[in-house]
């Protein structure tokens, strides 16, 4: 059942920041951003208010079978920044129901959405660490762990069924274990924990002005389950849900239809794995924000 939120209104707007490098398809629909609450947006995330001179960018994902509901309306991404005064903006939102027309080709779709905020070359590599304890039951902790760095391998390694000249040259670091979860804190974690408004996974990106400082992943442990083995379609895939969520870490923003095909496409299924390749639009994005 999908999950209505505190927020009073939440309407799309799709790739405005991505429309200088990526014209928007005929078929997408782009609306006035939204005011919104940062009681609401913080309760969805977990978390609280940035310190003084940091923002929060908090990009969340709810799957289809359970958007954000508001007003009667559903979506499955948000992207909004919070300030450590409470101030909000809503950057984009991916609406649940599917767009007229058909899904463009993943191979020839070179549509991409960046935040507008990036790393600096003297950040890499980007060292993250995992909270294992943090594992839900039933899911063991080291395949986890050999997922998740199987997913920062995709970007790192342009992971793609295209043939394409551009190339990432984006570097992570596995740093190992940790014990420190989402918190603006100098640790790039990545952990299970609780996420409301029925969200799957939340991607956080600290920052200032346009520089990226840190970021940090939570997946939902407890609403949704959760494999790191094929052939689980009534669960959600690790790996699969991770490549998605590094695209933000690396300054993308969810995309609309009919970018259906491409990693950062704002929808996610139970069972489903075509996000852990890498479309035209994937490696040209992420190709333009590496520093």
């Amino acid at each position: 059942m999908a999950r209505k939120s505190r927020f009073a209104a939440l309407v799309l707007v799709g790739g405005l920041m991505g429309a200088a490098l990526a014209a928007p398809s005929a078929s997408s629909t782009v609306l006035e951003p939204p005011s919104l609450d940062a009681d609401a947006l913080l309760d969805i995330a977990g978390v609280e208010l940035p310190p003084d001179g940091v923002n929060l960018e908090i990009h969340a994902d709810f799957p289809v079978e359970s958007p954000l509901l508001v007003d009667g309306l559903g979506f499955t991404s948000l992207t909004a920044s919070v300030t450590s005064d409470g101030g909000v903006q809503t950057h984009s939102a991916t609406p649940a129901s599917a767009q007229a027309g058909p899904e463009a080709p993943e191979c020839t779709d070179n549509f991409f959405a960046p935040t507008g905020r990036s790393w600096q070359g003297s950040d890499l590599p980007v060292v993250w660490r995992f909270r294992r304890g943090s594992t839900p039951d039933g899911v063991g902790p080291w395949r986890t762990q050999k997922a998740l760095r199987e997913a920062h391998s995709i970007w790192s390694t342009s992971k793609s069924r295209c043939t394409d000249s551009d190339e990432i040259d984006f570097d992570w670091d596995f740093g190992g274990p940790t014990r420190k979860g989402v918190k603006y804190d100098g640790v790039n974690s990545v952990e299970f924990g609780r996420l409301g408004g029925g969200a799957l996974a939340i991607n956080y990106t600290w920052y200032t002005g346009t520089r990226i400082l840190e970021v940090d992943l939570r997946f939902n442990r407890t609403d949704y389950p959760w494999t790191n083995r094929d052939g689980g379609r009534n669960k959600f895939q690790i790996v699969n849900v991770a490549t998605h969520e590094l695209g933000h870490q690396i300054g993308l923003d969810d995309l609309y239809d009919p970018h259906g095909a491409l990693t950062m496409f704002g929808r996610i299924e139970r069972g489903e794995m075509r996000k852990t390749t890498l479309g035209a639009g994937d490696v040209r994005g992420a190709g333009r924000l590496q520093p």
